[in-house]
């Protein structure tokens, strides 16, 4: 297990090698690391890549709800690829990947977020509007992001009309929206 510790907390790795993606577990863990830093989020934090999957799925856990619970991101080794070449890291992908599912713990953490079901329990339409709003954060933090990516999963949940166009624009720069008013935002 690849551990890394930084004023932010501590981020460890698993695997520590990967065999069928050319990823390496150090420059991961650095990667979140300084986006925990930019994140303000001081938790320990576990990386659990499943390097057997082309799929890019993306998901959190905490086994807590303080500063000293863990956080467990879980990925997909698409989620982290390069997509002009499969089986190679991309630190501009893994940073918006890991930086959006970052959020969702930071957000988690919130007692405004309570509510909120977990990750593999949400509903298309909830999985849109949180990836919409923590994308938008993360694009004002100064992270690469594709926002014509983002706004046509939007559209493709929630319609493809103006009120919807309209909805992603708060949502994308909302920075202080809880659960219900996040979910509120994505309808209106």
């Amino acid at each position: 297990m690849t551990d890394v510790s930084t004023d932010a907390g501590r981020v460890t790795v698993t695997p520590t090698e990967f065999n069928f993606v050319k990823f390496d577990a150090d420059e991961i863990a650095s990667l979140v690391a300084d986006l925990a830093t930019m994140l303000e989020i001081t938790n320990p934090i576990r990386v659990v890549i499943d390097e057997t999957t082309p799929l890019a799925k993306l998901s959190e856990e905490l086994d807590g709800t303080g500063a000293d619970a863990t956080i467990t991101l879980h990925a997909e080794s698409g989620a982290l690829e390069d997509r002009q070449h499969p089986t190679s890291f991309s630190a501009t992908n893994s940073r918006e990947s890991f930086g959006r599912i970052l959020l969702r713990a930071r957000d988690r953490l919130r007692p405004d977020f309570t509510d909120a079901p977990s990750d593999l329990d949400l509903s298309l339409e909830e999985n849109a509007a949180w990836d919409t709003y923590c994308v938008g954060r993360l694009a004002r933090l100064g992270v690469r992001v594709n926002q014509q990516r983002w706004r046509y999963n939007h559209r493709n949940r929630f319609g493809f009309h103006d009120g919807v166009d309209l909805a992603f624009d708060a949502l994308w720069n909302a920075d202080d929206l809880g659960w219900s008013a996040m979910l509120t935002t994505a309808r209106a």
